[in-house]
Parts: C-alpha cells; structure tokens; sequence
C-alpha cells in the first residue's frame, strides 16, 4: 500500500491537508473520495481523515480530505469543508481528475457522514462526472443545525470562508436528461431529525428520481453511528444501482443521439 499526504495551500495561508492511499493491486475500478464529518479534534491529531468502512477499501484507491478548519482553530470540530473553498476546489477537481487518469478508473464515489455527507453530495454535483454520492445523515441547509453557531459563525468573518448553502439548490439539475449521477442516502433509526429536516428535503427537491434512493437502516443507532457491516452491504447495494442507473443513462443517450443523427439525415 502506497500512502501520500500533502497539502494546497492558499492565498489567505489555510490548508486543505489530503491523503492518497493506493493499494499494490487495485480492484475496484472506482476512486473513492471521502469527507469525514464532526471530529472531536482533541482526541486526534489534525489533519483528521474519515475512516475507511468497506471491505474492498485497502483494495481500492482512496482519497481523504481534513477539513481546513481543523489546522486553522482548535475551536471548531464541524466546518463543512467551507473554509478557502473559492481556493481550494479547482485543485481536488484537478486531483480527481489526474487519479482517475492516472490509475484507469472509470468513475468516482463520494463518501461522506452528516457534514461530511453535505459536501461530498455538493462535490459529486458540482464535479460533474456520473458520480456516486454515498452518504450518511447529510445536510440540507447547514445554518439551520444547532451547532452552526457555535461551530460556524465564529468563522463567518474569515477572508475565503463561503457562504452554506441549501443541497436543495445545488442538487437543482441532479436528474437532468443523460445524467448518471446516483445518490444511495442513509440514516439511523434514532436519527429522526435529520431524517425528517435534512434528509427528507433532499428526497423531495429530487421528486422520484430514479438516480436517487434513501435507506433507514434498523440499527437502533442515533446520528454518526453506523456498523461497519450496514457501511459495506449499504456501498455494495449502491454501487449497484449506480452500475444500472448509469448504464440505462449512457444508452438512453446513445439513442437519442443516434435519433437525432437520422432525423437530421
């Protein structure tokens, strides 16, 4: 197993640290990317990288990303991975991209729990590959959680540090004709309020969409806890769906090309 950490760095002298840990035989033709959600940073040592749940993980290639708050403040355990993101994001999509070429992937998965689910659903969107977005308890609207001004508003005021906005609205398109996106959501049993203020919302905005599926696992476990077992069957499950949603998106565009091609003729 090869392991990489480094850093960007931007102009206002934050860090988005990251890590890339590339098996000696890859299996899974996919990169998975993965945004941890509240850290308790006096029991870590920043940077902080999600924990890899999955079976296939020390067979896949995977990459982490420490929310920059975390080397910023030690006042702040949640940021939502906001903070020099006017900065930051050309270079992950940049990164992405050069693993994807590099290693011969054919698609990416983005992990991410609570506020870490908020941004790898904003990610997957705005990335604009036929991703995965596989999440847990994810955000709608982050300004509207209790721990938003105590964890956020401290840091509103910082040079670089972006606005929340609702998954509401960045996922507006996520269903647009052709696309392969895919959204497999989960929540606990005990997690009622983000199932009914976050998550529902989201499910909702998405109207039925087939590139999009929510599942209560009956775990009896409140917000940010989850079986590794629940955590690999749950991924599985996902990717596929994601395999079919995408391969009925690729043929339905083939067609309508194809028909638009002969019409012209």
């Amino acid at each position: 197993m090869k392991i990489q950490r480094d850093r960007f760095q931007h102009s206002e002298g934050y860090v988005l640290a990251y890590e890339v840990t590339v098996p000696d035989v890859i299996e899974s033709p996919y990169l998975h990317i993965l945004f941890h959600g509240f850290s308790r940073i006096e029991k870590h040592v920043p940077p902080v990288f999600a924990r890899k749940q999955w079976k296939q993980a020390a067979a896949s290639v995977c990459l982490s990303f420490s929310d920059p708050i975390h080397l910023h403040s030690t006042d702040s355990c949640c940021g939502w991975f906001l903070l020099g993101e006017e900065e930051f994001v050309p270079h992950m999509y940049r990164l992405r991209e050069t693993l994807l070429v590099r290693h011969r992937l054919k698609g990416t998965v983005w992990h991410g729990l609570s506020s870490g689910g908020y941004a790898a659903l904003k990610h997957c969107m705005r990335a604009g590959g036929d991703d995965l977005a596989f999440v847990i308890s994810p955000h709608d609207d982050p300004a509207v959680l209790p721990q938003w001004e105590q964890e956020a508003m401290p840091f509103a005021h910082l040079p670089g540090m972006a606005a929340p906005e609702k998954t509401t609205d960045i996922i507006a398109d996520w269903s647009a004709p052709g696309s392969g996106r895919y959204l497999h959501a989960l929540v606990s049993e005990k997690d009622s309020y983000f199932a009914l203020e976050h998550l529902r919302p989201i499910m909702r905005a998405l109207k039925g969409s087939p590139g999009a599926r929510a599942v209560m696992l009956r775990d009896g476990r409140g917000h940010g806890f989850i079986k590794d077992a629940d955590y690999d069957a749950q991924l599985q499950e996902a990717v596929r769906a994601w395999e079919r949603h995408r391969a009925r998106a690729t043929a339905s565009s083939t067609t309508t090309t194809t028909t638009a091609v002969s019409v012209a003729e």
